[in-house]
Parts: structure tokens; C-alpha cells; sequence
């Protein structure tokens, strides 16, 4: 049996139509200090010739530093520049649920995680990660909000395929990944 050295909870915000969207969160409605959201992921159509706009194209991120989280996710940024904000544009944001896990390995650590577990399938954009290692085995709960900061009964479309549990086991005898959703139990 191996250890899983790294547990954390991500707490996710969305689907923002925009960036506008996200800043106008940022700025009035969010409860959690803003510098702590350090994911993002988008999906939407994108610009250009020989791109449909019946297929969907997404992309998974990161922000290391603690100075905000727009800093990274702007209208100018890499990936989000080729897309179009219509009404197919969804962004969502996420934090860890424990402030002390906010530690740039541990960003990146899951970063990589989600990729290799969802970048042939999901994450269109995503291509530099989707074979890196995982040094330490990891675990990652899930837990969505909308953007009034209830919590989602039932997930959107949009970020249906993120498990709520991911589990990845680096031992070379058992590496493997495993994914599981979580089930409400109402008291």
C-alpha cells in the first residue's frame, strides 16, 4: 500500500460568461480572498478559419503567485485570446480549500495531474503535460460553486467530465489513476 502524501480540496467558481464576469466575482461577490484562486479552466468555441463552432475547445491553468488571479486570466492571455466570448464561453476558478496548501509545488503538482488525466479526451489546448510525471502520489477533492458561492447540486455541462475524485498512485507497482464522483447524502 502506498501513501498519499498529498491530499487537497479545490473549490471551484462558476461558469463565468466572461472575463468581465470573473473580474465583477472578484472585485464584489467572492467571500475567499481573491489572491488564493490559483486554477482556471475555459471552454468555448475559438476565432479563425477552420475552427467550427459546434466544437467545443477548453484549456486548464494555473496562476502561481498570490497576487491575484486576473493577473494571469485576461483577455490577452495565450490560449484565451483565440477564443470567442459568446454564449458557449465558460470560465470557472478555483482555490484551494486549505490556504497552507497554496505552495507553488503543490499548484503545479495538480496542474499536472488534471492534464494527465484529462488532456487526451478534454483539454484540447493542454498538450505540454499530458505525459509528465507525478513525483508524489495525490489526491484531489472537487467541489463546485456556483457564482454566488451556493454549492452546485448538480454540475453544470460544462465541467461534467472533472471527477469530484482524483487519486493518482506514483508506487511503480501500482501507479495508476483513479477517478470517482461524490454522492450527496441529504441529513
Amino acid at each position: 500500500m502506498e501513501d498519499i502524501t498529498k491530499t487537497f480540496a479545490i473549490q471551484w467558481v462558476g461558469p463565468f460568461k466572461d472575463i468581465q464576469q470573473m473580474k465583477d466575482y472578484l472585485k464584489k461577490n467572492s467571500t475567499c480572498d481573491n489572491s488564493l484562486f490559483n486554477f482556471y479552466f475555459f471552454s468555448g468555441n475559438k476565432r479563425g478559419k477552420g475552427y467550427s463552432n459546434a466544437r467545443t475547445y477548453a484549456y486548464f491553468g494555473i496562476h502561481k503567485k498570490a497576487d491575484g488571479i486576473e493577473k494571469r486570466l485576461n483577455s490577452y492571455h495565450t490560449h484565451y485570446k483565440d477564443f470567442h466570448e459568446n454564449d458557449n464561453m465558460r470560465i470557472w476558478i478555483g482555490a484551494f480549500g486549505n490556504e497552507m496548501d497554496q505552495k507553488e509545488e503543490n499548484i503545479e503538482d495538480a496542474e499536472t495531474l488534471f492534464i494527465r488525466t484529462y488532456g487526451h479526451n478534454v483539454l484540447t489546448e493542454n498538450i505540454k503535460k499530458v505525459y509528465a510525471n507525478i513525483k508524489e502520489s495525490i489526491c484531489i477533492i472537487n467541489l463546485f460553486y456556483k457564482t454566488n458561492e451556493e454549492p452546485w447540486r448538480r454540475k453544470p455541462a460544462d465541467i461534467l467530465f472533472m471527477d469530484d475524485v482524483l487519486i493518482h498512485e506514483t508506487e511503480e507497482k501500482t501507479k495508476r489513476t483513479l477517478v470517482a464522483k461524490l454522492k450527496s447524502i441529504e441529513w
